[in-house]
């Protein structure tokens, strides 16, 4: 075995356990996702790990998950499609087609679902989300925009069928947060517990107002916040900052300068 590619299930994901946060898991964020996607599996939801033979080991070193698009946790209107929530292959394994191989097996889930194709949101510049390359090169075309960095592509498996879009962001929404820094964030990534630490505390240094909300449901992830990246989002005068775990609170505070 090179590789091989591991359908994660409610039997086995105690064995195999998730990506992200692999060498936290008995942290908060690991075990909030743990529990999120129990609840997922009776929806549909699909997640598989990338395990590579390294020669003197072998290692997870990717994953996909995806889902029928009525129970997406993006901002996106994708109904009777596969939405790809997230999809990673890390250090010199990228380049080898494995994230392609990945994508396929969705397109073939959503052919045997007979579903009308498989949705997928990419990013320019920032973020977790995968570059546009990555989908125009397997034939996703671009079917909507979401200001200059998200773009949303499709690959149609029923060109009769009507296409999918973004979420736009209501008055009321862009409203409700106007004022201070806000953080948004559900249980479906695990990194959300050091994105509401740091930007917290960098809040209070800054004498700024902070707040969180919690996302507790998928209409509330792609009808109720600014972005269409679900998992959480960092808001400032209800402008999006491009922050994600990790990143140095000097980072952010220059961030927060530009914005």
């Amino acid at each position: 075995m090179t590789y091989e590619i591991i359908d994660v299930n409610l039997k086995n994901l105690n064995q195999i356990g998730l990506f992200c946060h692999q060498s936290k898991k008995k942290q908060e964020g690991y075990q909030s996702k743990i529990e999120w996607i129990k609840e997922r599996f009776s929806e549909g939801l699909k997640y598989k790990m990338l395990k590579v033979d390294e020669g003197n080991k072998l290692a997870y070193r990717g994953f996909i998950e995806y889902i029928p698009g009525e129970f997406n946790w993006r901002g996106i209107r994708a109904d009777n499609f596969m939405v790809i929530h997230c999809i990673w292959v890390i250090g010199r394994h990228k380049g080898k087609g494995y994230a392609s191989e990945m994508i396929q097996m969705a397109i073939d889930d959503a052919k045997s679902l007979k579903m009308n194709g498989v949705v997928a949101i990419a990013i320019k510049k920032g973020g977790w989300l995968p570059r546009t390359t990555l989908y125009e090169k397997l034939g996703f075309k671009q079917v909507d925009q979401m200001g200059e960095n998200y773009i949303l592509y499709t690959i149609f498996l029923n060109k009769s069928s009507p296409s999918p879009s973004f979420h736009p962001i209501t008055d009321r929404v862009k409203q409700s947060y106007e004022r201070g820094i806000t953080v948004l964030y559900t249980h479906q990534c695990p990194y959300y517990p050091a994105v509401l630490e740091d930007v917290e505390q960098f809040a209070n240094n800054s004498n700024e107002t902070f707040r969180s909300k919690f996302i507790s449901t998928a209409e509330e992830a792609s009808q109720n916040v600014m972005i269409p990246y679900g998992p959480f989002s960092i808001l400032c005068d209800g402008e999006n900052l491009p922050y994600k775990a990790g990143m140095r609170k000097k980072k952010l505070s220059d961030i927060h300068s530009r914005s």
